[in-house]
């Protein structure tokens, strides 16, 4: 049995070390080699008899870096070198020096630039990005939210799937305060129940919110709870001068202690009230930008020399597997199972209901339409599915991004079979790679491990 654990920490932060080629680290980390021919590098944080447990760590000048923590079997590793004790230190000091935990002060130091906006010169913001150009007339807090949280899913997509055609247009995204305002912009007699959509046409994802009065409520709150400070910082700093070293000083600065304790407590409830209630937007967001991204960037239809775009089923099950992605403490991770998804999938796995590899692949595009007529239940089984399929293929097999993988898809778009073309890029038979993902299903646990390898246990 395996175990499969994919997090993925991004932090937004300069490095003080100087920057190599784009793509190309300059610190010195341990390399491990698979015997597929791909190679890692990152630390080492665990040998086990059964397998190692290793930080992989990707430095790209002017970009977040990115590390994943993965577990790979030993019959899995060709070949490890190893880095020296002092710098293995010295690796892990820079990366606490990251300070991942520090999202607001990076939120803040992004360049916001004013925009027209509605026919309205100045009425929104943008930020420009290597992958997107984000505008909104949304409060500023959930702008600045927004470019932060979609620069690091971003690089997450690029993680799995690196860039590899350059000549790529960035993606306008477009945020509505309101859903009127959304709804507006959505082209001529199309209707989407979905508060969020992608053109490919046009190369642009729009998305609508209702978060207005919340984002003003927290920028206001932030105002006053920084007045209150400076006031507390001055009364505080009058008693010391009056008090100096008296018994009774600590006395009299408990109440400063208390209010500052008040606020933070306040501060934190305030921004997980607006954590969660933007939780559906960041969603949208990275589901349908996740498609732009592989459209512009991996795999974009219709050209020479390209592989092609990626097939349905896989491009809506990656793009789910991204939309879970969450925030926590700064730190953007995903290789977990959506807790909900994964109990739809079983069920429909133990009722038999889970659509079959074939089905999936041969469906194309008809799986995935929410149409009327009691079709929900087709499409929900086809995402489901997707959303399963992607994961095992993202997580344990990890096949994605293959020179294989490239021959499938230039197959598939140019009239091939889909079936036997997977069955070449896996290796495997589509009945013997259906058996191991739905073994792989069953004992998925939510934090994305399957069983306690790292101890020996089966």
């Amino acid at each position: 049995m395996r175990e499969r654990l994919a997090i993925l920490i991004l932090a937004w932060a300069a490095i003080s070390a100087p920057a190599g080629p784009p793509g190309v680290n300059d610190w010195p980390f341990d390399t491990l080699k698979l015997k597929n021919g791909i190679v890692h590098k990152g630390l080492i944080l665990e040998e086990a008899p059964l397998a190692v447990r290793f930080q992989i760590v990707r430095r790209f000048p002017g970009r977040p870096t990115v590390w994943f923590t993965c577990v790979f079997r030993h019959n899995e590793i060709e070949k490890i070198e190893k880095i020296t004790a002092e710098d293995r230190v010295a690796v892990k000091a820079k990366l606490v020096e990251l300070d991942p935990a520090a999202e607001a002060r990076r939120m803040e130091k992004m360049d916001l630039k004013s925009c027209d906006w509605g026919g309205k010169k100045g009425g929104g913001l943008r930020y420009d990005s290597d992958y997107f150009s984000l505008l909104s007339d949304a409060p500023e807090e959930i702008i600045r939210r927004a470019a932060y949280r979609l620069e690091n899913v971003y690089a997450a997509y690029a993680g799995f799937l690196p860039p590899r055609y350059r000549g790529g247009n960035p993606t306008v995204i477009r945020v509505y305060q309101s859903f009127e305002g959304y709804q507006k912009a959505l082209p001529a007699g199309l209707m989407l129940k979905n508060p969020a959509f992608y053109d490919p046409a046009a190369n642009r994802v729009c998305c609508g919110t209702d978060l207005q009065k919340l984002g003003e409520d927290l920028s206001r709150f932030r105002q006053q709870a920084n007045l209150l400070l400076e006031d507390v910082a001055k009364q505080e700093a009058e008693v010391r001068r009056l008090y100096g070293k008296k018994p009774e000083l600590n006395r009299h600065l408990q109440p400063f202690l208390d209010t500052r304790s008040q606020i933070k407590q306040a501060a934190q409830a305030n921004e997980l009230a607006f954590d969660q209630a933007t939780q559906i937007l960041f969603r949208q967001l990275y589901h349908e930008a996740f498609h732009a991204y592989v459209g512009n960037f991996v795999y974009p239809p219709n050209l020479k020399d390209t592989p092609g775009e990626l097939p349905r089923w896989l491009n809506e099950g990656m793009a789910q597997v991204f939309e879970t992605a969450v925030f926590e403490a700064g730190e953007l991770r995903i290789g977990h199972a959506d807790k909900d998804r994964l109990e739809r999938a079983r069920d429909l796995l133990d009722k038999k209901e889970l659509l079959s590899i074939a089905d999936l692949m041969t469906n194309g595009s008809k799986g995935f339409v929410v149409a009327h007529g009691g079709k929900l239940p087709d499409s929900d089984r086809a995402y489901l599915t997707a959303w399963a399929f992607a994961s095992y293929l993202m997580f344990d097999r990890r096949v994605l991004g293959s020179p294989k993988g490239d021959l499938y898809l230039k197959a598939i778009n140019t009239g091939g079979e889909p079936l036997s073309n997977f069955e070449k890029w896996v290796g495997q038979s589509v009945p013997d790679i259906e058996k191991g993902f739905h073994g792989w299903l069953k004992r998925l646990r939510p934090d994305g491990t399957l069983t306690e390898m790292m101890t020996g246990s089966p």
